[in-house]
C-alpha cells in the first residue's frame, strides 16, 4: 500500500507539473464588463503611410449600428479597409476576403516578456469572417481554450510555472495558404502586421473560468514600400548593367 501510495503522489505531482493554463482566443465579446469584454478590429494599412503600423483601439465605441467601433474606446483614428466581411477577391489587397488572411496568437509565460520571446502558441492559426460585411476585422475564433506552453493555474499543484502569459495578435495574408505562417509573409513582403504585447493574468483549469484577451487592442498590417536610397541603388545598379552591356557590344 504504501508503495502505491507514493506511486499516486509522484504521479499527482507530475500531472501539476504539465497542467497548462489556457484563455479564450476571440477578438469579438461584445459587452461592457471590464476585463472580460472585448471588441477590436484588424485593418489594411494606411492609405497615406502604408508601412507604418499603429495600433490601439479606435476613438469610437462599438455598438450593433457601428461596428467598427471598439470596446474599451481608445484614441487612434484608422484610414485602412477593414480585413475581411465577405469572400470578394483573390489577391493580397483585396481586404474584403477573409479567407485570404489569417491571423494566430504567439505568447510566453509570465506577464510583461520582450516580444521577441514570444512563440506561436498550437491551435490559434484561423481565417477572418467572411459571412457578413458587420463583422469585418473580426477573426474566426478557435472553438475551444487555448493552452499556453510553459503556464499553469491556480491550484494545479505546479509552483514552478506563472498563472499568466504576455501574448500578441498576429495577422497576414495567407493567399488561401500561400504563406501559412506570419513570417512567410514577412519574409515575402505580404501585408502583415502584429498588435501590441499585452497580459493575460489568471489562465485558467480545473474548474476555473477562461480568461479572454480582454487587454488586446486593434492594429493596421503594414506593406513593404522600399526606402528611398533602396530605390536610387536599384536604378543605379539597372544603369551599370546596361552601360556594361554597351561597352561588351562595341
Amino acid at each position: 500500500m504504501k508503495k502505491i501510495l507514493i506511486a499516486g503522489v509522484t504521479l499527482a505531482s507530475a500531472m501539476g507539473l504539465f497542467a497548462q493554463g489556457s484563455l479564450n482566443f476571440n477578438g469579438f465579446l461584445a459587452g461592457t464588463t471590464p476585463g472580460v469584454n472585448i471588441v477590436f478590429h484588424i485593418y489594411s494599412p494606411q492609405v497615406a503611410t502604408p508601412n507604418v503600423e499603429i495600433t490601439g483601439n479606435s476613438s469610437v465605441a462599438y455598438s450593433t449600428s457601428v461596428r467598427s467601433g471598439d470596446y474599451p474606446t481608445g484614441t487612434q483614428t484608422y484610414t485602412g479597409t477593414l480585413i475581411g466581411g465577405t469572400a470578394t477577391g483573390t489577391g493580397s489587397t483585396a481586404w474584403a476576403n477573409g479567407n485570404n488572411y489569417s491571423v494566430d496568437l504567439v505568447a510566453a509565460p509570465g506577464d510583461n516578456q520582450p516580444a521577441s520571446s514570444l512563440v506561436l502558441v498550437a491551435g490559434t492559426t484561423e481565417t477572418f469572417k467572411n459571412n457578413n460585411t458587420l463583422l469585418a476585422g473580426f477573426f474566426n475564433p478557435p472553438s475551444g481554450a487555448v493552452s499556453i506552453p510553459g503556464t499553469t493555474y491556480q491550484g494545479s499543484g505546479d509552483t514552478a510555472d506563472p498563472t499568466s502569459a504576455t501574448c500578441a495578435v498576429q495577422a497576414w495574408y495567407s493567399g488561401g495558404g500561400a504563406f501559412p505562417t506570419y513570417a512567410s509573409a514577412v519574409a515575402a513582403g505580404m501585408p502583415a502586421g502584429q498588435g501590441a504585447s499585452f497580459n493575460v493574468d489568471g489562465l485558467a483549469g480545473g474548474n476555473l473560468t477562461v480568461p479572454n484577451i480582454a487587454n488586446a487592442q486593434s492594429f493596421s498590417l503594414t506593406l513593404s514600400v522600399p526606402e528611398p536610397g533602396t530605390i536610387a541603388l536599384g536604378v543605379m545598379g539597372a544603369c551599370a548593367f546596361l552601360a556594361r552591356r554597351r561597352m561588351l557590344k562595341k
